[in-house]
C-alpha cells in the first residue's frame, strides 16, 4: 500500500467479517471505490471477526506507509455493541503502539435518505415490467385522461408526443407543450441508445435519483453523475469552473453514444457541447433542459444549433424533474418494443 503523493491521511472501512468470501469481498470492493470518488490515497477494509486483516493488522500496515492520521468508519448500519463498544475499545489498544498518528471514529452509516432511495431502488428493479404492481395506478390514469382532454391538438409526432405528456404529467404544467423542442430523430436515438444498454450521465444527482432505474435494468442501461466526486470538486476549485462543467469533463470517456441528461446547470451544457467539438464525441442524445436566468435559454439555443440529436426546451424553464421525466418517458417507449 503507498498513500498517494504528500497525502498522509488514510481511511479505514471496518465491516464484521463473514464465512462468505463474496461478502467479504464487497467491502474491499468499496474500499477501492471510496478511494476512487473521495480521492484518498489509501483506504483500506479491515474486519473485526473471521476475515483478515483485523483493527491491529490494518493499522500497522497504514501506519508503514507514513500516515499521521487514520480516520476510521465503521461499515454497519445500525449502531450496536460493535458500533458502541468493540471498535473504540479495540482502537484505544492500538493507540497506544502508535501515539504519532491521530484516530479518528466516523459515525456508522445509520439512517440517511439515500439508503431510503436505494431501498426503493432495490425493491423497484425486482418488479417484472408486465406485473400488477406496475400496472397504471387509477389516479395516473385519471391525471393523464385530465390531461389529455386540456392538451387539445398539438404539433408533435407520435413518437414525440409520450415525451410531452410525460413532462406536463411530471411538472403540472402545460407551457411545456410549446417549450420542449425535438430534433428530427430525437426520440429514435433516445429509445435505440437505452435498447442498446448504453449509458446515461446527468449533471447533478437530482436528474439521477429521478431516473427510474427499473425501466432500464432490462437493458442493461447505468446511469452516471461525477458533480459530487471530491476529484471534481477539486478540479472546479483549481480551474475555477462550476463542477456541473468539471463533471461533463470527468464524463468525456462515457459520452460516445450515451444519452446526457442535463436538467440543472447551463455551464454543464455548454462544457459538454465544447467536448462535443472539440473531441468529435457523439452522445446518441442530449437532453438539454436547464432552468435558470443566467446562460440557460442561451446554452439551449447552442445545443439545438449543434448538430447532436436533442431534446430541449426553449427559454429559461426546464429543471432536473424534466430532465428525468424525459428520460423515463424514452425508457417507458423502449419497453414497449
Amino acid at each position: 500500500m503507498e498513500l498517494d503523493g504528500n497525502a498522509k491521511t488514510a481511511i479505514l472501512l471496518l465491516g464484521h467479517g463473514s464465512k462468505a468470501k463474496e461478502a467479504n469481498e464487497t467491502l474491499r470492493n468499496i474500499a477501492g471505490a471510496v478511494a476512487k470518488k473521495g480521492g484518498w490515497g489509501l483506504v483500506q477494509a479491515a474486519f473485526l471477526q473471521i476475515e483478515r486483516p483485523g483493527i491491529k493488522e490494518a493499522v500497522d500496515e497504514i501506519a508503514s506507509t507514513g500516515a499521521t492520521e487514520i480516520i476510521v468508519m465503521p461499515y454497519f448500519l445500525y449502531p450496536g455493541l460493535h458500533v458502541t463498544r468493540d471498535i473504540p475499545e479495540e482502537l484505544e489498544a492500538v493507540r497506544a503502539d502508535y501515539p504519532g498518528i491521530e484516530m479518528r471514529i466516523t459515525r456508522n452509516l445509520g439512517f440517511d435518505e439515500r439508503l431510503v432511495d436505494i431501498t426503493v431502488e432495490r425493491i423497484e428493479e425486482t418488479l417484472d415490467a408486465s406485473s400488477p404492481a406496475l400496472a397504471i395506478h387509477p389516479i395516473e390514469k385519471e391525471s393523464f385522461r385530465i390531461l389529455e382532454a386540456e392538451m387539445g391538438e398539438t404539433r408533435f409526432t407520435s413518437r414525440e408526443l409520450p415525451v410531452v405528456k410525460r413532462v406536463i404529467h411530471t411538472t403540472a404544467d402545460f407551457d411545456f407543450k410549446d417549450l420542449l423542442r425535438f430534433s428530427p430523430m430525437a426520440v429514435e436515438a433516445g429509445i435505440d441508445a437505452i435498447r442498446k444498454g448504453s449509458g446515461i450521465i446527468t449533471d447533478v444527482r437530482m436528474v439521477e435519483s429521478g431516473i427510474m432505474r427499473y425501466r432500464l435494468k432490462p437493458f442493461g442501461a447505468s446511469v452516471k453523475c461525477f458533480s459530487s466526486d471530491a476529484s471534481v470538486i477539486k478540479a472546479a476549485a483549481h480551474e475555477n469552473i462550476t463542477r456541473t462543467a468539471a463533471a461533463m469533463r470527468k464524463a468525456a470517456p462515457y459520452l460516445e453514444g450515451s444519452i446526457v441528461a442535463i436538467g440543472n446547470a447551463p455551464t454543464a451544457l455548454l462544457e459538454l457541447l465544447r467536448i462535443v467539438k472539440e473531441k468529435n464525441i457523439r452522445p446518441a442524445l442530449v437532453v438539454g433542459v436547464p432552468v435558470g436566468f443566467v446562460g440557460a435559454a442561451e446554452s439551449k439555443d447552442a445545443l439545438m444549433a449543434s448538430g447532436v440529436e436533442y431534446i430541449a426546451t426553449s427559454g429559461r424553464k426546464g429543471g432536473s424533474t424534466v430532465a428525468a421525466a424525459i428520460v423515463n418517458a424514452l425508457a417507458i417507449e423502449a419497453a414497449k418494443g
